[in-house]
């Protein structure tokens, strides 16, 4: 039994690193997605500067050119923020009130790779805790073993069969938290 108890505490603790070690990937993986998503919107913000700037001092083909730089979202929002008024529209097209500027898929990418690192974080933590669970019944059956062997050590016959009570109690509570914690 004490075997068996070792080997399911060494299964779950390899279970546990494989889960921290796909956590750890999909946190890398979210801040990748993020950083690059964060460099993409603040490219396109400037590249909008840039068109506003042109489109301020009447430069048609500059503006053209840096349109044409721009992603289709980024487009997208531009028209939407350039057919309102001055005065109705807000300071920039990629503001909430512009239902043609949705958030960037990577951000959405990041965010889902970041929630991918939180479920296995939580998974690697139970099987964590149920390694350490069967760890502990790892002692508790070698302690058992051990006032099972000294019971006959002990010239008392009441030392003895308390001793060998309280390994047959440790056995039992071993037995059981194995069942219950496989």
């Amino acid at each position: 039994m004490a075997g068996l108890i070792a080997w399911r505490a060494a299964v779950h603790a390899g279970h546990a690193q494989q889960e921290f070690a796909i956590s750890t990937q999909a946190v890398n993986n979210a801040n990748v997605l993020q950083q690059n998503a964060s460099a993409v919107a603040f490219g396109e913000r400037n590249l909008f500067l840039s068109f506003r700037s042109a489109m301020a001092q009447n430069d048609q083909a500059r503006s053209a050119d840096i349109r044409g730089l721009m992603d289709s979202e980024t487009v997208r929002a531009v028209d939407w923020w350039l057919a309102k008024s001055p005065a109705a529209r807000p300071t920039s097209p990629f503001s909430s009130s512009n239902p043609d500027w949705t958030t960037p898929r990577r951000i959405i990418d990041a965010r889902a790779a970041l929630d991918e690192s939180v479920v296995s974080l939580h998974s690697a933590e139970n099987q964590l805790r149920r390694s350490h669970n069967l760890e502990f019944l790892e002692a508790a059956l070698a302690l058992a073993f051990l006032t099972g062997g000294l019971t006959a050590t002990l010239g008392s016959t009441a030392a003895q069969k308390v001793l060998l009570s309280v390994s047959v109690v440790l056995l039992a509570l071993a037995s059981v938290g194995l069942v219950v914690l496989w």
